[in-house]
């Protein structure tokens, strides 16, 4: 079996290397996007992760804050 592409086999060669490098771009492209939205999504988890913390220390320490804090002024003759 004899391929014989005519005149313009160069160019179809060319065209068709010109293609595989693009795609071989474009595979490269998208791995590293991956990789780098991967990252970002585990930022944004430990940075929730940091918030979640937080606002429950801060809720634990008001809270505590309230208990702790004896009755005054009004409040106070109002509660005897």
């Amino acid at each position: 079996m004899d391929f014989d592409f005519g005149k313009y086999a160069e160019y179809m060669a060319l065209g068709y290397a010109a293609m595989a490098f693009i795609l071989g771009l474009m595979v490269a492209w998208i791995a590293l996007r991956f990789r780098a939205l991967r990252a970002q999504q585990e930022e944004v988890a430990r940075l929730e992760a940091e918030l979640a913390e937080e606002r429950r220390s801060q809720t634990r320490n008001a809270a505590l804050a309230q208990a702790e804090t004896p009755p005054t002024g009004e409040m106070a003759r109002q509660e005897q």
